[in-house]
């Protein structure tokens, strides 16, 4: 039996460790002996540990971000000297862990993990690197350049989960495109939709429109809300949802909200709050925080949207189509190889909430084309998503490595 450790950058939910928790579900136990470590405490690593996997927390490594999800410029640049004075004490401290946990194989689950990388590699330990995110070229594009080198020189191979990830690397024939998967038997489209809206207190004669996300730039969180007013003239029994972590600046102290925005640390969240609070009042607007019914939650939508701002894979337009749910999401690259444009959903211009509104109400308009769209959708996703073809793939991979 093969030892894998897997190496992850955070402690919270999101779709990166869910896809690592789906990933290990597929696991023949019988060939592999997972063992996780996290560079941060959180809810996902009490989902972990409650499955019953060897979960281990590595505060003493640090992460080196530099996606289009989060990098280090703007408000979050003065957090660049600290992360490159860590980077060596953080070679340090994984070549400790190796040493107490002997992995045969780094699975490494974020391309944010570069000084993990390099102290696998020194160690002689085989390197999977899975890059989830899209990089960012940031001000001048030398970090990009770095973190590139990085993959290439420390990675025996590579998987990227869209073809659009994958063409921002170095090119190699060791690089693997194999997109994120859905677990079927979870996010099953036979759900009932009425139970589920009876969770969430929803009117079977409502219209739903959901994202999931919480408050998040990148995702689109005040395009998604700034499309509410345009939708209701035309459609009043509509109900946006919201799931994920919300706006910060709700569960503050008056203190910490004056800090916040004095340092400009709150702003984009201010910006979402000062659109949505009206329609919050109206219940027009609901912020359901972070959720892990999300099945029963898709169920009881009628429309997923994805409106992100920045190219992104997106882990929930899938788990939509397989729930046969229509798409709207942003024409950019991740979504666009997720989404048939008038076939499995609708792809609209990024950061446009009036043609966003559009899109939703052009579904809410047409009943039949939403269940094709769904059905559509549905048997893209059982084709390209399914997990035990996908997750193989990925073990095949383990093997090139490790039989070798």
């Amino acid at each position: 039996m093969k030892r894998i450790l897997y190496i992850h950058h955070g402690g919270e939910i999101g779709g990166a460790p869910l896809s690592l928790l789906f990933l290990l579900e597929q696991l023949d136990r019988e060939r592999y002996e997972p063992v996780l470590l996290f560079l941060a405490d959180g809810a996902a690593v009490d989902v972990f540990r409650s499955k019953g996997y060897e979960c281990h927390l590595a505060c003493d490594i640090n992460d080196f971000s530099q996606t289009e999800l989060v990098w280090y410029g703007n408000s979050l640049l003065w957090q660049l000297p600290g992360k490159i004075l860590s980077f060596a004490s953080s070679v340090r401290a994984t070549h400790n862990y190796l040493r107490h946990l002997k992995p045969d194989l780094v699975h490494l689950n974020s391309s944010t993990l570069a000084a993990s990388a390099q102290a696998s590699h020194e160690a002689d330990i085989p390197v999977v690197w899975h890059i989830r995110e899209p990089l960012s070229r940031g001000y001048f594009g030398f970090r990009r350049k770095w973190l590139r080198q990085r993959i290439d020189r420390h990675a025996d191979r590579v998987i990227s989960i869209s073809d659009y990830d994958a063409s921002q690397l170095m090119s190699s024939d060791r690089v693997r495109v194999i997109h994120n998967f859905v677990d079927f038997s979870v996010y099953n489209r036979n759900i009932d939709v009425e139970t589920s809206r009876e969770l969430y207190n929803l009117e079977s004669t409502k219209n739903v429109v959901t994202m999931l996300g919480g408050c998040s730039k990148p995702k689109g969180t005040l395009q998604f809300v700034s499309a509410l007013p345009f939708v209701l003239d035309r459609k009043p029994n509509t109900c946006f949802l919201i799931a994920g972590p919300n706006p910060l600046v709700t569960s503050k102290t008056p203190l910490t909200k004056f800090i916040g925005r004095m340092l400009l640390l709150d702003a984009y969240d201010y910006k979402v709050m000062k659109v949505a609070e009206k329609f919050i009042e109206s219940d027009h607007l609901r912020l359901l925080g972070v959720r892990r019914d999300v099945a029963q939650l898709i169920a009881a939508t009628d429309i997923l949207v994805f409106p992100s701002t920045v190219p992104h894979f997106a882990r929930p337009v899938i788990e939509a189509s397989a729930m046969s749910k229509p798409v709207i999401a942003s024409d950019i690259g991740g979504p666009r190889e997720l989404v048939v444009h008038d076939e499995t959903g609708l792809l609209i211009p990024p950061d446009d909430p009036e043609k966003l509104a559009e899109a939703i109400v052009s579904l809410l308009d047409d009943s039949e084309l939403m269940i094709q769209m769904g059905e559509k959708g549905y048997r893209r996703a059982t084709n390209k998503f399914d997990a035990q073809v996908n997750s193989e793939r990925t073990f095949a991979v383990y093997d090139e490595l490790l039989l070798t």
